[in-house]
């Protein structure tokens, strides 16, 4: 399948030739959790179809988005991930991701609209590895509506699982996918949410700031002082 280009000399016009068409960025969206496998990738794109799953993989290995790799026994699967490149992108999406969250998405998820927890929790994950200026490995497992999923960062580097945590989770975080949303679009403070019911922390104290510190803080009219969310501490 042949794609067209914009034939122009810029870089937004460029990046889109490669990654503009349908479907592509949301296959960099879930590889922003870790690496996956192609059932995997066509069960969460639902409607994408097979054959153009395989179209936009081969797409995205050709220009160095993606690379194919062979997990060891006894996993022995074939998976696909990100590459340094891939995840420069998958950097550049997290604005974008947001600005959507804040000016596209409604506040509350409707009817028959797809959502699984790694979707938000993988654009959370590079906000944390980029806004934390505290070196702290944790795990943080989220309840949103009803699923489980844990975020692990280590070493500066974020993945994002599906399920609870294998142990004890350094911090647990309650909400639904609508106040998560909200969170990350800066439509609500951590202390507002926490305030409201719409929100509940638990665990370790420096994980839970760390935490705090990598969500946008509330965009609100000018003139109003947005002070809380930094200067009010977060308890259990």
């Amino acid at each position: 399948m042949s794609r067209r280009d914009y034939n122009q000399f810029c870089g937004l016009a460029s990046a889109l030739d490669a990654v503009g068409e349908r479907w592509t960025l949301l296959i960099v969206r879930d590889l922003m959790g870790g690496p996956k496998r192609y059932s995997d990738l066509a069960s969460s794109l639902h409607g994408i179809g097979t054959s153009l799953l395989a179209v936009r993989i081969k797409q995205l290995e050709a220009d160095g988005v993606v690379v194919r790799r062979v997990l060891p026994p006894p996993a022995a699967s074939t998976v696909y991930e990100l590459t340094s490149v891939g995840w420069e992108l998958a950097d550049a999406l997290v604005p974008l991701a947001v600005w959507g969250a804040r000016h596209q998405l409604d506040p509350q998820r409707q009817d028959g609209q797809g959502f699984t927890p790694e979707w938000s929790l993988a654009v959370l994950a590079r906000l944390l590895n980029a806004g934390s200026t505290v070196d702290v490995d944790a795990i943080y497992e989220f309840h949103i509506d009803g699923d489980i999923a844990h975020v692990t960062v280590a070493d500066k580097a974020t993945s994002v699982t599906t399920g609870p945590a294998l142990g004890r989770a350094d911090a647990v975080i309650t909400t639904d996918s609508g106040t998560l949303a909200s969170l990350v679009a800066g439509r609500i403070s951590v202390v507002d949410a926490v305030g409201s019911a719409r929100l509940a922390l638990a665990g370790d104290e420096t994980a839970l700031q760390v935490l705090a510190a990598a969500i946008p803080p509330p965009q609100a009219a000018p003139g109003t002082k947005l002070n809380r969310l930094r200067s009010s501490p977060i308890s259990e």
